[in-house]
């Protein structure tokens, strides 16, 4: 059987705070890594410059040449519509076409849902698109072993911030259907919470708890709901002792983007908190450097496990095709992790067994599909 096409990304390179710089050297490290196939969008003068001052000029890298930028500042919806020729713009169109397989960018993140639903369009049955963002959680070892990173999806991240019962419900089936595809997930009925300020049925506001009747009268073979959980849970795969409800963690936390958008954002300054104080403590003494030597090791395994570059970027599901939405300010780093994360996605056929299992899905109402044309691209 002859090996499978490596899928073409195509890389929004003018996005980004810092572009085309780490769009550029990213794509570049993807390139002579793995032989990722990329292209590159956005001002071809610039984007060759780019690539004679990394070496990089005999790569063979494709280039294309786009007369416009979409930036942070843009009105999302307004710079989708009028600046057809942007580089965000012009790699989704790549990816509809079939040119492409997968779409990256560190631009302007509102801008990258207006393109998923103008250009690739919503899949069919459901409402809104999320982001979804994999979070570290600790897991039990086997046999009495320490225990091991996991990990939880939490969706949505940023894409919607108001949102109906029946959105936050479909936000489980996606979650669901990418934590099944996810090589550490340990279960096919991924279990699947709602964020909430508590555990107990009276919490929560009036849409989380229409959310929670919704999803708790839902059967479903594609994940376990397990009611309301709360911020901690996010990290935490098992409760202490002697706090009930359940056993086995979560596999994803589902909640409006507003929210998880804060969430994500909490998560990233309580990490750099925590490495800048434990920088500072080790140079109060010899004794508290001689201890951080020792525990180096130890150390290093905690900077991999909160490394944001090391995840890349988030995939926008929910659309026809494969965009991964990388932090403004992304390394080079991030950058190729990102393109590696839209390889493994596109193999892994993400976004047909979401079409599958959305499909699938029967609400407790009875409801599948809110709009029979949403598989469609939105009307511009």
């Amino acid at each position: 059987m002859a090996p499978p096409v490596a899928s073409v990304i195509a890389i929004d390179a003018m996005g980004g705070d810092s572009a085309p710089g780490p769009e550029v050297e990213g794509a570049v490290a993807a390139v002579r890594e793995r032989g990722s196939r990329v292209i590159l969008l956005g001002d071809e003068s610039r984007l060759r410059a780019e690539l004679h001052r990394l070496g990089a000029a005999h790569l063979g890298i494709s280039i294309r040449h786009c007369t416009e930028v979409i930036t942070m500042d843009d009105h999302p919806g307004q710079a989708v519509r009028k600046k057809r020729q942007s580089s965000m713009r012009v790699g989704f169109e790549l990816v509809r076409s079939g040119e492409a397989q997968a779409i990256v960018s560190a631009g302007n993140s509102g801008a990258m849902l207006a393109c998923g639903l103008f250009v690739l369009g919503r899949m069919r049955g459901l409402d809104r698109p999320g982001i979804a963002v994999i979070m570290p959680t600790l897991e039990p070892g086997l046999f009495g072993a320490p225990p091991r990173i996991g990990e939880c999806v939490l969706l949505d991240t940023g894409a919607n911030v108001d949102v109906k019962p029946q959105t936050l419900a479909q936000f489980a089936v996606l979650g669901a259907t990418f934590a099944k595809l996810r090589a550490t997930s340990p279960r096919l009925r991924p279990r699947v919470g709602l964020l909430s300020n508590g555990e107990e049925a009276s919490k929560g506001t009036a849409l989380l708890r229409q959310t929670h009747a919704l999803l708790q009268a839902s059967s479903s073979r594609s994940f376990e709901y397990v009611g309301y959980v709360e911020g901690r849970d996010l990290f935490q795969y098992r409760r202490p002792p002697g706090q009930a409800l359940r056993e086995g963690g979560l596999d994803v936390v589902v909640t409006d983007g507003f929210t998880g958008n804060v969430v994500l954002k909490t998560a990233e300054g309580a990490g750099r908190f925590i490495a800048d104080l434990l920088r500072s403590e080790v140079k109060r003494s010899l004794l508290a450097k001689l201890g951080a030597l020792l525990m180096m090791p130890a150390l290093n395994s905690l900077k991999r496990v909160v490394d944001v570059d090391g995840r890349g970027g988030a995939p926008l599901l929910g659309v026809n095709g494969v965009a991964i939405i990388c932090h403004g300010r992304a390394s080079a780093r991030a950058i190729g992790r990102a393109i590696a994360v839209a390889e493994e996605h596109v193999q892994s056929g993400l976004v047909e067994a979401t079409k599958v299992a959305v499909s699938a899905h029967r609400f407790a109402d009875g409801s599948a599909s809110t709009d029979p044309n949403t598989s469609q691209p939105e009307a511009e």
